[in-house]
């Protein structure tokens, strides 16, 4: 392993153990990543403090609305997406995320993500329950 991969594996690993100090529940009453969109939003592990999911978009593949609690998100893949807001906006501007980016969210809105790569995109969120 050279020495990219593991300050990258470090630098996921410090990301997700900053999970276990409390933090905010979901920011709004919206259906649960999973729920909403179970063909994308895979759990792999959980207990009754943390959740790990595995998303994976298809490109094109727009996911239902949906929110999430306080996470963790790590790129697996280069990700090129556009996230809309609850009333049909564009939350930013279209952007790329290159895999091993680590993401620490607070809780996150009702909100749509759109995969415009030509590629899967696959993220790992470890979220706090």
């Amino acid at each position: 392993m050279n020495i990219h991969n593991k300050l990258t594996l470090t630098g996921a690993a410090t990301a997700m153990m900053m999970l276990v100090a409390p933090m905010a529940t979901q920011a709004e009453d919206v259906p649960l990543a999973m729920v909403a969109e179970p063909g994308v939003y895979k759990v792999i592990a959980e207990n009754d403090e943390f959740r790990v999911i595995l998303a994976t978009w298809q490109p094109g593949q727009r996911d239902a609305y949906h929110g999430h609690p306080s996470n963790v998100a790590y790129r697996i893949t280069d990700c090129k997406n556009q996230v809309f807001k609850a009333d049909g906006t564009l939350a930013r501007p279209p952007g790329e995320v290159k895999a091993g980016s680590v993401i620490l969210q607070k809780p996150v809105k009702s909100h749509s993500l759109e995969n415009i790569s030509d590629h899967v995109c696959q993220v790992l969120i470890v979220e706090k329950k």
